[in-house]
């Protein structure tokens, strides 16, 4: 099935629990989120919908901060952001989107705060040739290029990439591991522990996410 397949089948399935009661807001470490609608990435049917407010709450607390996004995401939704971001695909005409590698970039740092919002787990994974154990890689390097007291901190979904889940399970240098999953055709969500999620399935049963991990690091110092 077809990546615009599965948003069809996202449709379809809203659409079709169009007429029940719906949510405005979810729960996350007892705080209420509005959850986020935009046209890009059709931000109802998938993730996105918690992700970014949970982000934005994150870059909020942080303001005045030095900061890194990996993944060139939240600009999409605000284009006044300035915070330095890397993408190793995506090529911008913002002066702030820098095309690199996150295992290798080592400029403008310490960083008070890293954020990537669904961006890791295409770390090794999608790339040619497959590398398994470069996540691993990717977020030792990251936290070494925070400040003292700096967080490294990433949503991902579970079930995508093994090698990130298995990151994640293991947990080094994790500070917090919160879980968010799906519960239903109406892309609503509610919090949960990492042994309630740990083996959901990527595209099942709902397309896209059904699970997210929000991760917390601390800076790994290299002596």
């Amino acid at each position: 099935m077809s990546h615009k397949r599965y948003y069809f089948k996202a449709g379809c399935l809203w659409l079709a629990n169009a007429h029940r009661d719906k949510r405005r807001s979810f729960f996350f470490r007892g705080a209420e989120y509005a959850y986020f609608h935009h046209l890009y990435n059709v931000t109802w049917l998938n993730e996105r919908r918690v992700e970014v407010p949970i982000a934005r709450a994150v870059l909020a607390e942080r303001a005045g901060a030095r900061i890194l996004e990996v993944g060139n995401v939240l600009s999409c939704y605000d284009a006044s952001a300035t915070h330095t971001v890397i993408d190793k695909y995506e090529r911008s005409r913002r002066p702030n989107v820098i095309q690199a590698d996150a295992e290798h970039f080592a400029e403008g740092g310490p960083y008070d705060l890293i954020i990537s919002v669904s961006t890791l787990e295409h770390v090794g994974w999608d790339e040619t040739p497959r590398d398994e154990g470069k996540i691993g890689r990717t977020i030792r390097h990251l936290r070494t290029l925070l400040a003292p007291g700096g967080e490294l901190i990433f949503t991902a979904p579970i079930g995508y990439s093994p090698p990130l889940d298995q990151v994640v399970d293991e947990g080094a240098g994790f500070t917090e591991r919160r879980c968010l999953r799906r519960i239903n055709a109406l892309n609503e969500w509610e919090e949960t522990e990492w042994s309630a999620v740990k083996r959901a399935a990527f595209h099942r049963p709902y397309p896209f996410a059904n699970a997210l991990v929000v991760a917390r690091l601390s800076p790994l110092s290299i002596e």
